[in-house]
């Protein structure tokens, strides 16, 4: 499970990044790498789900400018 501490998308971007440099090396024992690669997957979820959520207050934001401006003579 993702740990619930790494809360900022930065923290969990750095941890997938060192994950992935770990499971890359390709020295860990093959049920090491299995945990790593399962750890990996979830925070790949969790930043997914981030970045869709950002990217929608950022369409939000966009919108409403968008109206002001329109709303301008």
């Amino acid at each position: 499970m993702v740990d619930n501490n790494m809360t900022s998308l930065e923290q969990r971007l750095a941890a997938l990044e060192d994950l992935t440099k770990k499971l890359e090396d390709g020295q860990l024992p093959i049920d090491q790498a299995i945990e790593l690669y399962s750890k990996g997957m979830e925070l790949a979820v969790s930043c997914k789900k981030s970045l869709e959520e950002l990217s929608g207050k950022i369409e939000v934001v966009r919108e409403n400018a968008q109206k002001v401006l329109n709303k301008e003579p």
